[in-house]
């Protein structure tokens, strides 16, 4: 791979990241809950992570074969034990316990299914994470317009100055600034948390 490939590269993996701490800061502004279906050596489980926790993974994201988001912590603990029921049930019929790593895409099927269905019958709303994206992107739309229009207009100067403020913080207390680039993002995901906050309660 070439330098200016590399860079190309290198400069790619920093969006996604910073797309992806935007999204998430969404879903914590909204206090999303996450129920997730989870395929390790120990056999495949249900677990809630409630409110708070709604950014946190609970095994390798290789090992997370299906996840939902609701927004009631304990609607999602709800679920996640009824559909581990009715898993548990399905199992034991099947005399066929889920054992490994890796989970064909039937079985993903499946536990999506089982997570669903249980969640209707419970009368909770499931929100994919495919639905969180693209309501997360209409908030980060929205605040990178109004940063643009600052810019624009010449008012980002009290933005920089709470950054030199920072700096002069970190270096009062002998410690390492982070870079602007880092604290910006930083400050975008706080705008889009807010947001997503005053939409939580709408």
């Amino acid at each position: 791979m070439t330098p200016r490939a590399e860079a190309s590269a290198a400069a790619a993996r920093r969006a996604a990241k910073s797309r992806a701490a935007l999204i998430a800061a969404y879903r914590e502004g909204l206090g999303l809950a996450a129920i997730v279906a989870i395929c390790d050596g120990a056999g495949t489980s249900i677990v809630a992570i409630g409110e708070g926790g709604a950014n946190a993974t609970p095994a390798p994201q290789a090992a997370i074969a299906a996840r939902w988001w609701c927004r009631n912590a304990k609607d999602a603990e709800r679920v996640a034990a009824a559909a581990t029921s009715r898993l548990r049930r399905r199992e034991s019929r099947d005399e066929a316990a889920r054992s490994s790593s890796t989970t064909s895409a039937l079985a993903v099927d499946d536990l999506s299914a089982v997570i669903e269905s249980t969640a209707k019958r419970l009368r909770v709303v499931l929100y994919s994470d495919e639905d969180i994206c693209t309501d997360a992107e209409m908030i980060i739309v929205r605040v990178e317009e109004e940063i643009e229009r600052l810019q624009r207009t010449g008012e980002m100067k009290s933005v920089n100055q709470s950054y030199r403020a920072y700096r002069l913080e970190a270096t009062a207390r002998r410690e390492k600034a982070a870079p602007y680039a880092d604290w910006f993002n930083k400050y975008k995901a706080n705008l889009v948390r807010e947001l997503a906050a005053v939409l939580r309660y709408t």
